[in-house]
């Protein structure tokens, strides 16, 4: 379908991630000539729900004090011991647009933030709600200062992969908790498992795997320290997209620049 119609100028996609765009390229041929842009501006109020509601619920046992009140049991003195969110520090792979609006949430409530760049930024173009960026030789050193690690990448031959082998180690000393809401091949799932049973993270929100639907034997589905959800933690509402979309066809009879533009090169 990307070849199809020699005469397109421009299309609109209706997702955030552009990957199966790009699975679906043929490389024997040219890249396409014609502009892609991408649904984007409104995911990040979604998924900075989604990473706050499950940082508060780890932190105040909301899992485990259902499971007291199914028993009719009463833990004060246990469940009392928790940590406020603004001794806490989260460090945030992509701070792009997704990942800026989550870290303008987590400051909100106190939390120091890290964030993960693939070049430098000019002070300009930097976050205010970031206290300390590092690019991809300084993600050893993030991973080791931050209480939770939030993936928001897309999927590209610089992010596939980028957590797999001993990288999670850097986590041990905070038994960090990884939460993933950019492309589940940043880490293959046997790698993920392993830091798991080795501790080396004490725990991990996931709403994005390898491959989707996440299959039934997977031993995720079984670990009590693992929180999954379906690819949910931001659905692009009608309205959004057609909002998005209305803009951007604004500015393309203008001929202006558009929206949310995807470098084919790039592949983001």
């Amino acid at each position: 379908m990307l070849y199809a119609f020699p005469s397109l100028k421009w299309m609109q996609s209706t997702w955030a991630g552009v990957d199966s765009i790009f699975g679906n390229l043929d490389r024997a041929k040219p890249l396409p000539s014609y502009k892609l842009t991408r649904f984007a501006g409104t995911f990040g109020v979604h998924m900075r729900e989604y990473v706050i509601g499950h940082i508060i619920a780890w932190e105040r046992t909301f899992d485990e004090l259902r499971e007291d009140q199914a028993k009719k049991q009463w833990h004060g003195l246990l469940r009392a011991n928790y940590r406020l969110l603004s001794s806490l520090s989260i460090g945030i792979l992509g701070v792009g647009d997704i990942g800026k609006h989550v870290a303008e949430a987590c400051k909100v409530f106190g939390m120091t933030v890290w964030g993960l760049v693939r070049q430098d930024l000019p002070k300009e173009k930097r976050s205010p709600h970031v206290d300390h960026y590092r690019q991809i030789d300084g993600l050893c050193e993030l991973l080791q200062n931050c209480d939770y690690v939030c993936n928001v990448l897309p999927s590209t031959s610089l992010s596939r992969g980028l957590l797999n082998g001993n990288m999670l180690e850097n986590c041990k000393q905070k038994k960090s908790v990884f939460i993933n809401i950019g492309r589940g091949d940043v880490i293959s799932e046997q790698t993920l498992m392993g830091a798991l049973r080795k501790e080396w993270i004490s725990g991990a929100v996931l709403d994005v795997f390898p491959t989707e639907p996440l299959a039934e034997d997977s031993e995720l589905w079984d670990m009590k320290q693992v929180k999954i959800t379906p690819h949910i933690s931001a659905i692009s509402f009608p309205e959004e997209v057609a909002d998005i979309f209305s803009e951007n066809y604004e500015k393309y009879v203008k001929g202006e620049d558009l929206n949310y533009v995807v470098d084919w090169e790039q592949g983001y």
